[in-house]
């Protein structure tokens, strides 16, 4: 029986053999799998990061203008528009074409050659400064009455 007893058990150490041989492999498998999926999962979170990253500096870019947008009266524009419309309808093409026609192009452009265009521009850039200063110096003032109740309107 001891020979019997022997047989059988190295019989059972080769099957547990083949058994753990097999497990080995697939331990092996799995592992190669996580290494894979946990490679994946950090280049979507590195990808994640940088998607962050690039939201965040657009929306620094688009805050500006997007404060424009919403300091927009979309109803005073309406009505402005409404009212060039109207009057454009009542423009009478065929009377603008006809003046058009007539207007002496060579007169104009011998009027516009001695023109100092450079000194124009400059003095146009000035006058545009100068209002753009009126205008916050108006919002200042403005701002300054409020601040005291209304006395100076």
């Amino acid at each position: 029986m001891d020979n019997q007893a022997m047989d059988s058990r190295a019989m059972d150490d080769r099957g547990m053999d083949s058994g753990v041989g097999q497990l080995m492999k697939e331990l092996k498998f799995t592992r190669i799998i996580c290494m894979i999926s946990s490679a994946l999962t950090l280049c979507l979170l590195i990808g994640g990061v940088f998607l962050f990253v690039q939201v965040q500096r657009l929306a620094a870019v688009c805050e500006p203008a997007i404060e424009k947008i919403s300091d927009v009266d979309v109803e005073s524009l309406n009505e402005t528009l409404d009212h060039v419309n109207a009057s454009l309808e009542s423009v009478d093409w065929e009377q603008v074409a006809d003046a058009l026609g007539e207007l002496d192009v060579e007169a104009l452009n011998s009027a516009i050659d001695g023109l100092d265009t450079e000194a124009l521009t400059e003095s146009l850039q000035n006058l545009n400064e100068v209002m753009e200063k009126m205008r916050e110096l108006n919002d200042k003032m403005s701002s300054f009455a409020s601040m005291f109740g209304g006395i100076f309107n």
